[in-house]
């Protein structure tokens, strides 16, 4: 089946909920050859099908498309960003290299001391973790700076004016987390995958 969605993802998410197969179909009111065809992606689910699948699973419908529409293994070549995601007050966007995920993104920065950073242009409604690589960095969120040195990380809201000036030749990466990562929590509430789980 040629698409852009991946159903693999429902796998995860009935081995979160301890079910097999068989027992998923029960739940949702659906056959066994119907749910498994869906879920190694033989066969484009109806709207109808999808519905049932999502309730049994305890999600919603436009949550499973949604972790459908992700690929389970994305990979993204991390590349300088073009102007036109820049404020005329950013700085520094030459130095960023950046991978972007739908609403999230890793940014790795390599700067020289006294570089500095501000680019308020690539931030969306997102939460923002930085991790210093290499060297010395300080950080102005508002109106307070951190020192930042090498192996130190910090969380904080993105949407708050914050830059970045490198005290110590080096390189820091910085990941956009949306705020609203539900689904994601919800994923990362279970255990390990065991092997012995059901099939």
């Amino acid at each position: 089946m040629n698409s852009d969605y991946d159903f693999r993802i429902i796998r995860v998410l009935r081995r979160r909920l301890n079910l097999t197969l068989q027992g998923l179909a029960g739940r949702a009111g659906l056959t066994y050859p119907t749910v498994e065809s869906v879920e190694t992606n033989k066969t484009m689910p109806s709207l109808k099908t999808l519905d049932a699948v999502a309730g049994a699973l305890q999600v919603s419908t436009s949550d499973l498309l949604g972790l459908a529409e992700r690929r389970l293994v994305q990979r993204r070549k991390a590349l300088v960003e073009d102007r036109s995601h820049a404020t005329r007050a950013d700085k520094g966007l030459e130095r960023c290299k950046v991978a972007r995920y739908d609403k999230g993104k890793l940014i790795r920065v390599a700067a020289s001391a006294g570089d500095h950073v501000h680019v308020m242009g690539l931030h969306e409604d997102i939460h923002e973790f930085c991790y210093v690589l290499s060297g010395s960095v300080e950080l102005r969120i508002e109106d307070r700076t951190f020192r930042l040195n090498s192996d130190d990380t910090i969380l904080f809201d993105g949407l708050l004016d914050h830059s970045y000036t490198q005290i110590e030749a080096g390189e820091y990466v910085t990941f956009h987390i949306p705020k609203d990562i539900r689904i994601i929590e919800k994923l990362l509430e279970g255990k390990a995958e065991d092997p012995a789980e059901p099939q």
